[in-house]
């Protein structure tokens, strides 16, 4: 819940019993008990201020018996009057030349419309007037400003409440059920039959639920065992404890309250299904409804500070709690959104005006005002309370924004409901696709990881980052407690997230980077610089301290607080980034999160084209032990050198398990391109000087199980010098074959004269090199094994 009006009383004590009321332009019309119309100028003093009201004129005898309702056809210059059982009609601008309508004589009831209808193809401008009594709806026509004809129609049973839908559609309720009425064809219709089969049928199936008044974090509430068939078939109870309301809503709908529980219709008479997909759920019975651009408000009577036992057929248990008469209510989810109390008195009638944009309430003795807060002081008290969806549903009815603001103020709302997804709901999933629709970058969604995965884009703490370090809460300075095992189940959940929302971002990167983009667009947040802001991230109190006047202050002046908007205090800008600098972004958080969970994906990534940040990379990997996908690593970049002396080194260490001996370096060897010739020989000396000296001077001996005794290690991990040259050089892969073949022979002889002879027996068998050179040198080498 948030402040979404302040309440002012504007008139007070008043000497006359106020029955009825109307607004139009600045006048503010009072109908009282004894016939006397009493005529208010209203003085709007700004947004933030109340009105001020100035009694005009009293017209004392303006009807015989209390003036019980009022209403104003502007566009045909009309003032309807409801007094004594029958309507009469005033000039709007002089309020003279009464016009009785003798055949509403026994009116109760009367509804209002304009708007626009196709006559023969023709927009025309028609303003009706609907009145019922003794069994008898009439209805007066205007089109144009001009008064066309009056039509009769009879009913079956007597009318509670009625209301227009459209200018050829007038929606009505009995004490059992509501119904339609087409006009001017006069065709009565159920809305909502009585029989069970027949509202089962209407219900569709839909529950009633009060999940309504909790936001999205508390969802899961099973709802109460309502339908919409349950709700219509409860009009079938006695006429005597029936509380019907038809109201008026905004975009040509119509609210049909029974009791306690309101459901949507559109302006065909059908139900709201898609907008409304939930009847809205009132905490009891209102007497009267009116709405705003975004909220419903409708009045009841306060039972008083004593708990009272629920009314017959109530949805809503009656408990103890604060004291109110007018409830608040969000159009598009149905929440709860204020409770007023007006000590004065109760209210009786609640309307509005200016097209909405005012709400009046109205006493026997008193007239209210509730003052609409501002909408960005709105928007930031229910962003405060983490509710994201009402906040954009407040952003998407107001009509006090331009509809380009609401598309950026909308977006930015998104923004916050996707980290507070992510880091308050473990909503992992649903958080990440929020951010890909809203186009944000991906270091966007990494900063919300913990330091060891966003490095320097980590925020200052997460919540996933306390479960993922084993903490339940980091409140205080309390160490924190060994994470249970469903927290470490979370957090594996938000890794596998993360994880596929990275990889499928790298698609796009790849994409990108074949199609010849250098640069891809992406949403940014941007902090607002101001210096003067009040807002403390670490105290969220000081929003509401930013935000609101003490309230001496507002006694003082009876204006509304100016706002700052403080969590919104950020842009959102389309800027364009170099795709290698964020595929290095994304490629480098891959890799930490595949050291988290999915260690078999590191080779994959790795070994082939990637942009890891190298310092980075090789620092965790190194942290890790993961020596094998360093290795992929250090060639992806071409860093050769740093490849085979890590191989070197491990091969040398007794715990480095298959890294151990000199297999993993002669594989690696054969890898390189030719032009790495000289690498190659570089590191080629160590594999041939280690396979030689464990060339074993006598046989192993076996014992009686057949076994070696031999306690060298096993040769496969260190390759006879041999196997080594005929892995690198003496093989048809094409690098073997660019070799410099006397730089080859050369380098072997140092080694041993069989290697050469070995090696030039291959060329001139293999390759069929003829040259001369070679078979020199063929030569030298078996005389160099006689000596």
């Amino acid at each position: 819940m948030h402040h979404a009006f302040t309440i002012r009383a504007l008139l007070k004590q008043l000497p006359v019993r106020v029955e009825s009321a109307t607004a139009y332009g600045d006048r503010l019309l009072l109908g009282t008990a004894t016939g006397a119309l009493l005529i208010y100028h209203v003085a709007e003093t700004g947004r933030d201020k109340p009105p001020t009201l100035t009694l005009l004129e009293t017209r004392k005898s303006f009807a015989r018996r209390a003036v019980e309702q009022l209403g104003v056809i502007k566009e045909a210059g009309v003032l309807v009057c409801l007094a004594d059982g029958m309507v009469t009609l005033y000039d709007l601008h002089t309020l003279s030349s009464a016009t009785p309508l003798t055949n509403t004589r026994g009116a109760h009831i009367i509804a209002l419309h304009t708007g626009v209808d196709h006559i023969d193809g023709i927009p025309t401008l028609v303003s009706k007037l609907a009145t019922y009594g003794k069994r008898k709806v009439v209805v007066l026509e205007w089109r144009d400003a001009e008064f066309y004809k009056s039509f009769d129609y009879s009913a079956a049973e007597k009318i509670v409440a009625m209301q227009f839908a459209a200018p050829g559609l007038l929606v009505l309720s009995t004490a059992r059920e509501f119904l339609t009425l087409q006009l001017p064809r006069g065709q009565w219709d159920d809305l909502f039959p009585a029989d069970t089969a027949s509202l089962r049928t209407v219900a569709g199936g839909m529950a009633v639920g009060r999940g309504t008044e909790a936001s999205d974090a508390t969802a899961g509430t099973p709802a109460p065992a309502n339908t919409w068939g349950s709700w219509a078939l409860s009009l079938a109870g006695s006429s005597a404890d029936v509380h019907t309301t038809i109201a008026r809503m905004p975009g040509d709908k119509l609210l049909l309250c029974h009791k306690d529980i309101g459901v949507f219709i559109n302006s065909a008479g059908k139900l709201c299904r898609n907008e409304q997909s939930e009847p809205m759920i009132f905490s009891r019975a209102p007497t009267g409804i009116t709405y705003t651009s975004s909220y419903t408000v409708a009045i009841s009577h306060d039972p008083g500070p004593q708990s009272q036992p629920p009314s017959s057929g109530s949805t809503v248990d009656s408990l103890p709690g604060p004291r109110f008469n007018v409830e608040v209510r969000n159009i598009g989810t149905q929440m709860l959104v204020q409770t007023l109390h007006l000590a004065e008195e109760e209210p009786a009638h609640v309307f509005n005006g200016a097209g909405g944009k005012q709400v009046w309430a109205i006493g026997p003795h008193t007239v209210w005002r509730l003052m609409a807060m501002p909408i960005q002081q709105q928007v930031e008290d229910v962003l405060e309370a983490e509710q994201y969806d009402e906040a954009i549903s407040l952003v998407a009815q107001s009509d006090n924004i331009l509809e380009a603001e609401k598309e950026e103020l909308t977006k930015k709302i998104r923004w916050l409901r996707a980290r507070w997804l992510f880091r308050e709901q473990a909503r992992y999933e649903e958080a990440l696709s929020e951010f890909t629709d809203l186009g944000a970058t991906p270091t966007e969604a990494i900063a919300l990881c913990p330091e060891r995965i966003a490095g320097e884009l980590a925020e200052e703490t997460t919540d996933a980052e306390s479960v993922a370090e084993g903490g339940g809460s980091t409140n205080g300075d309390e160490p924190p407690a060994a994470a249970p095992q469903t927290d470490q189940v979370v957090w594996k959940e938000a890794l596998y997230a993360i994880m596929r929302y990275l990889t499928e971002h790298r698609r796009w990167l790849q994409q990108a980077a074949r199609d010849a983009k250098r640069e891809l667009e992406y949403v940014v947040r941007v902090l607002d610089d101001d210096e003067d802001s009040e807002y403390d991230e670490k105290d969220p109190d000081s929003v509401r301290r930013a935000q609101r006047p003490s309230p001496a202050d507002d006694e003082d002046d009876g204006a509304l607080p100016h706002v700052r908007l403080k969590r919104l205090a950020f842009s959102l800008e389309q800027m364009e980034i170099p795709v290698a600098a964020m595929a290095q972004v994304v490629d480098t958080t891959l890799l930490k999160v595949y050291l988290e969970c999915s260690p078999g994906l590191l080779g994959p990534l790795l070994r082939v084209k990637n942009y890891c940040d190298v310092e980075q990379s090789e620092g965790l990997l190194l942290e890790h032990k993961r020596y094998l996908e360093l290795v992929d690593l250090y060639h992806g970049k071409g860093l050769y050198r740093n490849a085979l002396q890590l191989l070197q080194t491990q091969g040398i260490a007794a715990d480095s398990g298959s890294l151990h001996g000199t297999y993993a370096t002669v594989r690696y060897l054969v890898r390189l391109p030719a032009d790495q010739f000289e690498l190659i020989l570089e590191y080629l000396r160590w594999p041939l000087q280690s396979g030689q000296s464990r060339i074993p001077q006598q046989p192993p001996t076996e014992d009686s199980s057949g076994s070696s005794n031999n306690d060298d290690d096993d040769d496969e991990d260190w390759p006879a010098p041999a196997a080594v040259v005929s892995t690198i050089f003496a093989d048809d892969r094409p690098a073997a074959q660019a070799f410099p073949r006397p730089r080859v022979v050369s380098f072997l002889r140092q080694s041993s004269p069989t290697l050469v002879v070995q090696y030039l027996k291959y060329v001139f068998e293999t390759w069929h090199d003829e040259s001369s050179t070679l078979h020199d040198d063929m030569v030298a080498a078996y005389l160099d094994m006689l000596d």
